[in-house]
């Protein structure tokens, strides 16, 4: 999947946006692992900004990006 960022505001389309958080998206306490850990691995403060290859990664793969999110926030309980 090609992912580019909209020119005219410098994050992600809406659309994908919308569909990385049907991907990762749950409870509270998963939201806030994933906004964590888009936080320290890219410096994102939302989904919007995290970076169009990273997207398509995430898309792609969905369980092990929650894995690796997982793992960041709680690396004493291995998923």
């Amino acid at each position: 999947m090609d992912i580019a960022l909209n020119p005219e505001t410098g994050r992600l389309p809406v659309q994908v946006v919308e569909h990385l958080h049907r991907l990762v998206g749950g409870d509270a306490r998963v939201e806030k692992m994933v906004l964590d850990y888009i936080a320290f691995r890219w410096g994102a403060k939302n989904l919007f900004y995290v970076p169009p290859k990273a997207a398509s990664e995430i898309i792609r793969r969905p369980a092990d990006f929650l894995t690796a999110a997982k793992n960041h926030a709680e690396p004493e309980l291995k998923f």
